[in-house]
Parts: structure tokens; sequence; C-alpha cells
């Protein structure tokens, strides 16, 4: 997994790289939604409910931030958060 963070005309940037399985866009397109995941779980000793990305969008969107999720050609996801930097 890769994190980095940025600063650019007035807006933050935070981004979330990581490896796994090839998701199709379709898949992607709904992993923004409560109680969705993208593919089994690794660990199964942790249940977890898929709340993840629709806690990180309703976030976001409370800042007028936008959330963009791109599957990675490799396999895995590229999760970039841009939120206005408050004046």
């Amino acid at each position: 997994m890769r994190v980095t963070t940025g600063v650019d005309a007035g807006t933050a940037t935070l981004t979330v790289e990581n490896t796994g399985p090839r998701l199709s866009p379709q898949l992607v397109a709904t992993l923004e939604e409560p109680f969705q995941r993208g593919t089994g779980r690794v660990r199964t000793d942790q249940a977890g409910v898929g709340l993840g990305l629709a806690i990180v969008k309703s976030i976001v969107q409370a800042h007028d931030g936008t959330l963009a999720l791109t599957p990675r050609t490799a396999g895995g996801l590229l999760v970039t958060a841009r939120i206005p930097i408050a004046r």
C-alpha cells in the first residue's frame, strides 16, 4: 500500500493505492455504497461490514471535496480524495 498527500491550487489531496486482484469499473462504481466489498476478505478473523469507503465519501462531501476510485491496471485500487483548503 502507498499513501501520498499534497497541496495544489488550494486543494489538499490524499491518495491511497493498493495492490490486489483486478477490479472491473462496474465493481469499483459500487464500492462507495454502504456494505459493499470488492472481493473476498484476505483475513477471515475480522468480519467488517464494508462501510469504509462510504464513510470516506461522506466526510469528503461534507468538506465540499471529491472522491475518485480508479481500478489499477495491474490490480488493486487507487483512491483519491480532494478537499478545498479553508481560507
